[in-house]
């Protein structure tokens, strides 16, 4: 017997036993089918829910859009002013892997009265230790529209 086949019981041995793999994998298939909502079955489907896929894409890529001119819009003619955290929440939402949250704020402008204001941004990951209720950041304040500012 050459020494590849040492220790190894022959094909017809009742200790040989199969990975399954195969099964494995049509058990993994199966899964997937009955996840799969009924109208994205299929060739017709498939079709459908890369269009969707597509339509989803588009919509976030406008609402980026939007959020820059917004940024370069108040950078230009926003009012600066100070804002103090009082509470921040996830939405849920990652862009390149980054939290998007939800940051409730004091704000004030230019000396006036302080009010209550919630700014929606994308934070990196390693900038959530800077936004923690307490901590004051700078804003710049839409002057036709006060509940409309960016962190500067």
């Amino acid at each position: 017997m050459p020494d590849a086949m040492v220790g190894v019981p022959p094909p017809n041995h009742p200790e040989i036993t199969f990975m399954g793999f195969f099964k494995d994998l049509k058990n993994v298939k199966k899964q997937a089918d009955a996840m799969t909502p009924a109208e994205y079955k299929g060739l017709g489907g498939s079709m459908r829910m890369a269009r969707d896929g597509m339509a989803q894409m588009s919509q976030t890529l406008d609402g980026m859009a939007g959020y820059q001119q917004k940024v370069m819009h108040l950078t230009q003619v926003g009012v600066p002013g100070t804002a103090t955290i009082t509470a921040i929440r996830q939405t849920g939402t990652f862009v390149n892997e980054n939290p998007e949250c939800d940051l409730d704020l004091q704000v004030t402008v230019g000396g006036g009265a302080p009010y209550a204001a919630t700014v929606r941004q994308t934070l990196a990951m390693v900038a959530i230790p800077h936004f923690q209720p307490g901590k004051e950041v700078p804003v710049k304040v839409d002057p036709q529209d006060p509940q409309s500012m960016i962190i500067a």
